[in-house]
């Protein structure tokens, strides 16, 4: 099997980006994309720089955390005016009233998008190696994320996903709810008894979201402290052993050739 890792939402706070660095450097964790809007965003990418030759690294667009780097008086529909972008909740709440119930407007968000990714090639000096969307979507929000992977010429992991291996790999083990709830997911046994069906002799995709938890984090996201349980069970030896023992091979979308991936 060929088994695609990625950790998620790099760079959403300092402390999420030093547990993926973790996930890198002392488990299996071998893709990760970046939020390019977060004040930080520099100081993540000199921390991660060392390690780029190992991983896949790409972005993670982003249209519900933290804030619009165009702004709101370029991207109103998609903020507040204090330019924080409109959270999953509300942009939800906000296409119940809308037609074909989805409020975005195409051109505001292409252009956010755009800036992001011009953001990354700015801070790491390259393109990002694939595309990634974040939390809320819509059809407006999926068909921007394939035109922006199209003009950089990028996989778009779910389009590739798709190709690959029919949809992703089921995210059964989260438990969604309270912190104290989250700290009782296994994604380790999960990985290890393939509650995912991953086939033996074809591709598989796990995504997670590694991570340790600062302040920011639980301000900022619902996904708290299943992050530092995904990185316990993505640094395992257990996991690890798996792997080995299965004859699996880590991959990142770098290791795709064009015709296994699609944006």
């Amino acid at each position: 099997m060929k088994l695609l890792i990625q950790s998620d939402d790099y760079g959403m706070t300092p402390a999420v980006a030093d547990g993926i660095i973790y996930g890198i450097t002392h488990g299996v964790v071998r893709n990760t994309g970046m939020f390019t809007n977060m004040p930080w965003a520099k100081e993540c990418v000199e921390k991660i720089r060392p390690y780029l030759g190992q991983i896949a690294f790409g972005i993670d667009l982003n249209a519900s955390t933290g804030c619009s780097l165009l702004g709101y008086d370029k991207v109103p529909n998609l903020c507040h005016p204090d330019g924080s972008f409109l959270t999953s909740k509300e942009n939800r709440a906000a296409d119940e009233s809308a037609p074909n119930h989805d409020h975005v407007d195409h051109d505001q968000l292409y252009a956010e998008f755009d800036a992001q990714v011009q953001k990354f090639i700015e801070l790491v000096g390259k393109v990002p190696d694939y595309i990634h969307a974040h939390a809320y979507g819509t059809a407006t929000t999926e068909r921007v994320r394939r035109e922006i992977a199209q003009k950089y010429d990028r996989p778009y992991s779910k389009a590739t996903a798709d190709l690959l291996i029919g949809d992703y790999a089921r995210m059964g083990w989260y438990i969604m709810g309270s912190p104290e709830a989250q700290l009782k997911e296994d994604l380790e046994s999960y990985i290890v008894e393939n509650k995912a069906g991953f086939d033996k002799d074809g591709y598989g995709y796990l995504i997670t979201h590694c991570g340790y938890a600062d302040a920011r984090l639980f301000e900022l996201s619902s996904f708290s402290l299943c992050r530092v349980k995904d990185l316990e069970a993505l640094t395992s030896e257990r996991v690890k052993n798996w792997i080995a023992y299965n004859n699996v091979e880590l991959i990142t979308f770098n290791d795709l050739d064009r015709d296994h991936w699609a944006n």
